[in-house]
């Protein structure tokens, strides 16, 4: 909104389920309250896998109200788009076809350098009505030829960031791809059963992709319980060979795990329980018996 000259202030956010999804409700109120006061919405932006929760928002659902309302709908794909490689589980993005404008980030899930951005859209004369520039001394293109970056992009000279993914695509091809996210949602499902197991932990959200939400079972209070997950942060990274964090969701400290690298495999996601488990030994905190969050367990992959 900033880049586009709108302002922040011109962005209007929504409250999610319980399921850390776009609330739809809350969504199609806030549309009527928008035009009552005289604003005009025009753009809806979903998400294929948040960076906090990896939360995959209802796409045909919202798809359906912006074609209801005449609204464009983007999708802040960073993360989640890749897993349409896999057969197994690319159903988990239904409805990306029907977005407007995609963005996916390939040094996330695809292990290609960072610097690599991707934008998708099916309107690409609304790229050449913003970027296209004319003047006497840029080359002329030949119809017959691809269309040249400067004329759809902000690129201009910049360096050819995409070169990484076309390469990478070449050498490896969807196959690998799609054996790499089947290997880690496999790894990340099996350490979200250790999770709901645990006397000590429980999932906090769903998991949708191989992002992975939990905390602490027992807590006197919020303020309590981020002050037990920092310190048990604190203690598995220190020494630099397992990263976990804490961050929030729903307004809710919790502890977050992400399979990303395709390094990781069994004996890491041991290492990182063992760390676990030893953590929670050493701050002494108690194990409870207390019933799990009712997104825990079996709620993996909706």
């Amino acid at each position: 909104m900033g880049l586009l000259g709108l302002g922040r202030r011109a962005l209007r956010r929504i409250p999610i389920t319980h399921r850390t999804q776009l609330d739809l409700h809350a969504l199609q109120q806030a549309i009527r309250e928008d035009r009552e006061r005289g604003s005009k919405p025009f753009c809806i932006v979903a998400t294929t896998g948040t960076t906090n929760s990896g939360a995959i928002d209802d796409i045909p659902a919202i798809a359906e109200i912006c074609r209801r309302e005449n609204f464009w709908l983007h999708l802040d794909g960073a993360y989640g788009p890749s897993v349409v490689f896999s057969d197994t589980h690319r159903h988990l993005v239904r409805g990306i076809e029907l977005c407007d404008s995609v963005t996916i980030d390939p040094q996330k899930w695809l292990a290609v350098p960072f610097g690599c951005g991707v934008i998708l859209t099916r309107h690409s004369v609304t790229l050449q009505q913003a970027f296209g520039v004319s003047t006497p001394y840029m080359p002329k293109t030949a119809p017959e030829l691809p269309t040249d970056n400067f004329k759809v992009s902000a690129q201009w000279t910049r360096r050819m960031n995409s070169l990484e993914l076309w390469l990478t695509l070449k050498l490896h091809g969807r196959r690998a791809y799609e054996q790499h996210i089947d290997e880690q949602m496999r790894l990340a499902a099996d350490f979200a059963d250790w999770i709901g197991a645990s006397e000590y932990f429980e999932l906090s959200a769903p998991m949708y992709v191989p992002i992975l939400n939990f905390r602490l079972r027992w807590a006197a209070s919020d303020d309590e319980l981020l002050r037990q997950h920092l310190e048990l942060v604190d203690l598995v990274t220190r020494n630099g060979r397992r990263w976990i964090s804490e961050t929030r969701v729903a307004g809710r400290s919790v502890l977050r795990m992400m399979v990303i690298s395709y390094l990781t495999g069994e004996p890491q996601l041991a290492d990182s329980e063992s760390a676990l488990t030893s953590a929670v030994d050493e701050l002494r905190l108690p194990a409870t018996t207390q019933k799990a969050h009712p997104t825990a367990g079996a709620n993996r992959e909706p």
